[in-house]
């Protein structure tokens, strides 16, 4: 099989390395970091490379080419292609776009005002007790920033109005353990394949205590299904991987934040250990529409952490909790945010 892989993130350099590996495939991609790197201009030169490479099947992991529709063109040129349709990608592209879907679908999520200047959003913060400020695009390079004062927020507003932000998403601060369930979906049902808890931007672990099955079920069942029909009513079929962002308060309610649209940097390395299925026969399943007839979706991997420093990323396996915290020791890591993230997630 000919494979191009379109990114340029860390979750692109690990499905190719992963593809690599099979001498029966030769895979492309046109992350500067992979070793049979290709650069285009356009969507004219990438059209052009699939017909002249004969490329059988494009994984396409960036989010401008899945806002520009690129999955859209692909397909219509009769070529294979995994990647979400820019309508139905909508919601893990925007921001405010998923906050008004969750609203409008009655999906619980943090009460919020979508700003279009700045008193807008000044007055909605003299209104509450702590606010977190979003910028409309997911690849915008600011992140959620949490204001607990007047003149905090005053600053991070006029930030973000000044430095181009035409509107700016605030929502209020629900105190409690965030967390992302991972689903495959062919666009009409979706099954969950992984969760995992995060703490700040380093740290994250794989399948905590704290959502066990009656939680997932209640998560599919009020956000997961929810969210699959009403864009089956809209005609935005989602088929691929759709993350779900989420909180859970100590009153064990459970809000959405935002979706994503593929493994993220955190993820990626868990969903290739813990399944031993060809990740490639999964996303040509899924484009067919038979995945969840062909494969089950049962980890072998139970106690999975990620650790980010810097750029690069550690993923560690034990078989249990104990083990993993022994193996973090054992390769002399600062264990402080590790020991307040255990707290955190503690059930």
């Amino acid at each position: 099989m000919r494979i191009l892989i379109l990114g340029n993130n860390y979750s692109t350099k690990v499905f190719f390395d992963l593809f690599s590996k099979n001498k029966d495939d030769i895979v492309f991609c046109d992350n500067p970091n992979c070793t049979n790197a290709v650069f285009f201009n356009d969507f004219t030169d990438i059209i052009e490379f699939c017909s002249a490479n004969i490329i059988d099947f494009v994984l396409i992991i960036d989010n401008n080419y899945i806002i520009q529709g690129l999955g859209e063109l692909l397909s219509s040129k009769n070529i294979s292609v995994f990647s979400p349709d820019k309508d139905a990608a909508l919601i893990t592209t925007s921001k405010f776009e998923a906050k008004k879907f969750a609203y409008k679908n009655r999906i619980k999520t943090p009460k919020f005002t979508i700003a279009q200047n700045p008193k807008q959003a000044l007055d909605y913060i003299k209104a509450s007790t702590v606010v977190a400020i979003k910028p409309d695009i997911a690849t915008a390079l600011e992140g959620t920033k949490f204001i607990e004062t007047y003149s905090y927020g005053l600053k991070i507003i006029n930030e973000l109005f000044q430095g181009g932000n035409e509107r700016v998403l605030l929502e209020d601060y629900i105190e409690g353990k965030s967390f992302t369930i991972w689903t495959l979906t062919d666009g009409y049902s979706a099954k969950i394949i992984g969760v995992n808890a995060t703490y700040g931007d380093s740290i994250s672990l794989f399948n905590p205590d704290f959502i066990n099955e009656e939680t997932k079920e209640k998560i599919i069942n009020s956000i997961v299904n929810p969210t699959i029909n009403a864009l089956v009513e809209k005609n935005n079929e989602y088929i691929g991987v759709l993350g779900f962002d989420c909180i859970i308060d100590r009153y064990s309610n459970i809000y959405l934040l935002s979706y994503k649209n593929f493994f993220d940097d955190h993820s990626v390395n868990y969903f290739l250990e813990a399944y031993d299925f060809s990740w490639i026969d999964v996303f040509n399943s899924i484009v067919l529409g038979d995945v969840f007839l062909k494969y089950k979706f049962n980890p072998q991997t139970l106690y999975a952490l990620t650790i980010k420093q810097g750029d690069s990323i550690d993923f560690i396996t034990a078989k249990t909790k104990n083990a993993l915290e022994k193996k973090l020791i054992e390769l002399d890591y600062e264990l402080d945010e590790f020991y307040e993230a255990k707290k955190k997630w503690k059930n």
